[in-house]
């Protein structure tokens, strides 16, 4: 079965938070990489349009090999697919057209229980350096929003150059736009190590 037949572990939930009202410390923390990059090519072509789920247990994986995540800390997926796949145009069919057309396997994206097991680890901003955090698939997706978004929960997408990102010290800092009842927008995201 897919994992969006899977319900979420907890409650459904809701926000009227919208981008102007999150505070700057929620997106700016401790960067703690979390590399998924083994997950690339784990989808069947049967099943696309279709992205690698990121799952509780690979977040878990990650804490037993690196220490436990904790409360304020800035959680990047490191998935490689935006370094390896963006290019200029009329050369970009690979990065969104087939992957959406499911001519390719998407980007690794999280689930929604990864998304409510982070918050539980106290974590307010998740990013990754891929397109979106919600992967090509429409309803998994739409899962993942709503957990980030019920949870208050802040996503950064579109990173580049996350390799570069050293395993410790390194602080991860995110400003949005403020755009009035936006719920979601541009912004710049710096790593300083």
């Amino acid at each position: 079965p897919s994992s969006a037949s899977i319900p979420c572990r907890s409650g459904r939930g809701s926000s009227t938070r919208t981008t102007e009202q999150v505070p700057i410390e929620w997106t700016c923390g401790e960067a703690r990489v979390i590399d998924v990059r083994s997950l690339v090519g784990s989808t069947q072509q049967a099943h696309w349009p279709a992205s690698p789920e990121i799952t509780v247990e690979h977040v878990q994986a990650y804490e037993r090999t690196t220490g436990t995540l904790r409360p304020g800390e800035v959680v990047i997926f490191r998935t490689g697919y935006n370094d390896k796949h963006l290019r200029p145009q009329p050369a970009d069919a690979g990065f969104w057209l087939e992957p959406l057309q499911g001519k390719s396997e998407g980007w690794p994206a999280p689930g929604p229980d990864a998304i409510a097991y982070l918050k539980e680890k106290g974590i307010r901003c998740v990013s990754s350096d891929a397109p979106d955090l919600g992967g090509v698939d429409p309803k998994q997706a739409l899962m993942t929003y709503w957990a980030l978004g019920s949870r208050e929960m802040v996503g950064v997408e579109f990173l580049a150059n996350v390799d570069q990102i050293p395993t410790r010290g390194a602080y991860f800092l995110f400003s949005a736009v403020k755009v009035r009842d936006c719920h979601g927008g541009p912004g710049r995201a710096i790593v300083l190590y």
